[in-house]
């Protein structure tokens, strides 16, 4: 077998997905590509988080909240401001899910272990309270709703607003695996191993570790903005700890330190709710935990990790057969 069939071979399960996410929301109703299109955007939440939390072993459990500063900011700008076009609010979103990031990280980075985890789940929280009490501005408990697809110099219809969606994705998607592929992003994953001998080695810890932090900030912020353009409203609960845990359980299922391991697990979630609610709704949270103990149990580096070697294993018996 030639090299290039081989490749070719190796790399069909992906092309027969790219291919469907391209070519299948043309031929299925408008639900199911509206599950496609929250498929999209929490696969960018979660990409985003992994390179803190996969590859740099920051365990943030406030990531939802630079997710909702994002998606907040946007809302407000085109709700009480009136600023439609999505060329000057989007940009201000991300530019503030930045700047909340920096002040978390100043903040959380100044510990490690179980105690970035507590920092940032309390600073996730102060956003969380934020978004309940400044009911002026962001609607409280009952969030800040009304928003309309992206103002893009031309209206967009549900399918139109996923192929937007699915760029986007790409685009982020390119861009954090250029970074986890750098000299940079091995120097992430040196640290998640071992964090004293990369000190030794002369490498600036904090440093790397904050640049992490800000990079997951800022497709975590974009992310928010695709999200509440989606869904037209932003409640406290998608930037609360619930949603950050929702997040964490995405990159464990789907494969930590994997990066498209985030977007097989937020695919697992939502198709897995969406048909299991159909039927049970009462029950989801008992089988998403469920779902979760049997990852960790069967298959402990995640989905991606055990389809793969699925795969290859398959491949290579079918070849020794041929």
């Amino acid at each position: 077998m030639t090299p290039m069939k081989k490749r070719v071979i190796h790399f069909t399960p992906a092309i027969i997905i790219i291919a469907f996410l391209i070519i299948g929301p043309l031929f299925i109703g408008t639900a199911l590509v509206s599950l496609l299109t929250k498929i999209l955007i929490f696969a960018l939440m979660a990409m985003s988080l992994d390179i803190a939390f996969g590859y740099t072993g920051l365990w943030s459990f406030g990531h939802a909240a630079l997710f909702g500063v994002a998606a907040y900011t946007n809302g407000i700008l085109i709700k009480h401001y009136s600023i439609t076009s999505f060329w000057l609010a989007a940009p201000a979103g991300i530019l503030m899910a930045i700047v909340a990031s920096a002040i978390f990280g100043l903040i959380a980075l100044r510990v490690s272990g179980i105690y970035f985890l507590l920092i940032t789940f309390a600073l996730g929280q102060l956003i969380y309270s934020i978004a309940i009490k400044w009911i002026k501005m962001t609607g409280g408990s009952d969030g800040l709703g009304g928003i309309p697809y992206p103002d893009l110099g031309f209206s967009l219809s549900p399918i139109s607003f996923y192929y937007f969606t699915l760029v986007i994705l790409s685009i982020g998607a390119l861009v954090l695996y250029l970074v986890v592929k750098s000299p940079f992003g091995y120097g992430l994953q040196g640290i998640r191993e071992n964090e004293i001998r990369m000190r030794t080695l002369g490498y600036n810890i904090w440093l790397h570790k904050y640049i992490a932090f800000l990079t997951s900030g800022l497709f975590g912020g974009v992310a928010g903005i695709l999200y509440i353009h989606f869904n037209g409203v932003i409640t406290p609960g998608s930037v609360g700890m619930g949603a950050s845990g929702l997040a964490i359980i995405m990159i464990i299922i789907g494969g930590s330190g994997t990066l498209w391991g985030a977007m097989i697990g937020s695919g697992t979630l939502f198709i897995l709710e969406y048909f299991i609610s159909m039927v049970t709704p009462e029950r989801w949270p008992a089988i998403l935990g469920a779902c979760f103990v049997a990852t960790v149990s069967f298959a402990r580096g995640g989905i991606l990790l055990k389809l793969i070697n699925l795969w290859n294993k398959w491949n290579h018996d079918g070849r020794t057969e041929g």
